[in-house]
């Protein structure tokens, strides 16, 4: 990052662009921006932190928020609409409430208006232009509440495709642009757990699908869960299902 970078002038009220960026880009700002950043991907794939923001996904992050994102996994290539911008007003607040307590959101399947007010705000004549078309984008948006039943989906997704690794609250939260205790009150809503008690139930679905199935050795199946501890995976097992991985394998095969 350039020492210039306009974004980190707060007197700036809008710049904005429209760029193709290829394996290698990466934009890191500890500190963030002064101002809003919405990036809206026309092609490929971006990734902020550790969100993906597939193609028509509309990402908004909060000032001061840490910025780090480029090319997501498994793409060679982001075509993005950015734009820096200082929202004042009544807007500020609006643009505040869209994203909740979270520091950043992620609309998937944003709406095609979101797109072409983008690239009139790209293509303004003035910076008046610009700010009346930005702000257009974001009145085009859903507001949080309505896009409950999307977060649970994508969070179930996530954790689907991440169970071996070693993730937590916090990372499901960053996926879906998310606080972790806004993610809590969403799933507690919806679903009647916490994160973490959803994460660990899907550990032990997996597990259990594992152990009775297969004959994979215990201390293979607890890596595959994202436990890698087979002393810590049994205990967490028995306290799920009564017995012991090995119990459960014995049963399942009617040897028992």
């Amino acid at each position: 990052m350039r020492r210039d970078d306009p974004a980190l002038k707060r007197e700036t009220l809008v710049i904005a662009g429209c760029d193709h960026q290829t394996l290698g880009y990466r934009i890191r700002r500890e500190n963030g921006t002064p101002n809003w950043l919405i990036l809206y991907t026309v092609s490929g794939v971006g990734r902020f932190d550790q969100t993906q923001c597939p193609q028509d996904s509309f990402l908004m992050v909060r000032p001061g928020v840490a910025q780090d994102y480029g090319i997501g996994a498994g793409a060679d290539h982001w075509g993005q609409l950015w734009v820096h911008v200082a929202f004042a007003g009544a807007y500020e607040g609006y643009a505040s409430d869209l994203l909740g307590n979270a520091p950043y959101r992620l609309i998937l399947n944003a709406s095609a208006e979101c797109a072409r007010w983008l690239d009139r705000c790209v293509n303004a004549p003035t910076k008046l232009h610009a700010l009346h078309a930005v702000q257009g984008s974001i009145l085009e948006l859903p507001a949080i509440n309505h896009d409950i039943e999307g977060i649970c989906s994508r969070v179930s997704e996530y954790v689907r495709v991440h169970l071996s690794e070693d993730i937590g609250v916090g990372d499901i939260a960053a996926s879906v642009g998310l606080s972790p205790s806004r993610l809590s009150a969403v799933l507690r809503q919806q679903i009647g757990v916490s994160p973490r008690d959803f994460l660990e139930a899907e550990r032990m679905k997996l597990a259990s699908e594992l152990v009775a199935l297969t004959n994979l050795p215990i201390q293979n199946v607890a890596s595959r869960a994202g436990i890698q501890s087979p002393f810590y995976f049994s205990l967490r097992f028995k306290k799920a299902f009564g017995v012991s991985p090995t119990e459960y394998r014995k049963l399942a095969a009617g040897k028992a």
